[in-house]
């Protein structure tokens, strides 16, 4: 085994190496903390990894499951293409409002929409509409996991990179669910991709585990 477990300092020389702490983004996460809203973003480090798994897929259409206030959303809409755009769904308002105040400061607003909508219901209607996407991020609720991945697949074409964060749940992965929906419902997720011929996949050890998944 040749992963390097992560200590604070070790995480912090990381992401000091690797772009740093974007103000805006410390802004944006004091707020989400102020107005009691979950801060469940994910990392400094995955937003930088989703930024460049972006730009060097030349990404132009990607779509988020989960916008949260927006911290994710804004890594992925930059590594977009310059006429790119991010849908993004969010199922609370008070979140997506955070987030599209967000958009705006980062001057994001023209190359991203929120859609306010339980996420399958949407996807489906993405799907119902033929969109495609180059780069699709899911981050939502664990136990739709196996059925946002297969709207996911429907939305994609050959060469769609789909990513799912909280993939190893904090090591817990490996242990039993012990009725534990969410970690199950991971369990149950990769099981389903790895097994899946539609498409090639690995989890990677960056944050909390993202899976990716490229669409044959």
């Amino acid at each position: 085994m040749k992963s390097v477990p992560v200590s604070e300092e070790l995480y912090n020389y990381i992401v000091g190496y690797s772009g740093g702490e974007d103000k805006l983004m410390t802004e944006l996460i004091k707020e989400t903390e102020a107005l009691e809203i979950p801060l469940i973003q994910i990392s400094y480090d995955q937003g930088r990894f989703l930024y460049l798994l972006c730009k060097m897929l030349k990404a132009k259409d990607a779509l988020e499951i989960g916008t949260l206030t927006g911290f994710s959303g804004i890594h992925i809409a930059k590594g977009l293409s310059e006429d790119g755009k991010l849908t993004t769904v969010e199922l609370e308002s008070k979140h997506a409002g955070v987030a599209a105040k967000y958009f705006e400061k980062a001057g994001l607003e023209d190359k991203t929409e929120i859609f306010i909508s339980p996420a399958i219901e949407q996807m489906k209607k993405l799907v119902t509409e033929k969109r495609k996407f180059d780069f699709i991020f899911i981050d939502a609720d664990k136990v739709s996991y196996p059925d946002y991945f297969e709207q996911a697949v429907k939305l994609s074409h050959s060469g769609t990179v789909l990513a799912f964060d909280n993939m190893l749940k904090g090591g817990k992965v490996i242990e039993d669910a012990a009725g534990d929906a969410d970690i199950l419902a991971i369990q149950q997720t990769n099981k389903i991709i790895s097994e899946d011929k539609r498409v090639e996949s690995m989890i990677l050890t960056v944050g909390d585990g993202l899976c990716l998944a490229l669409v044959r």
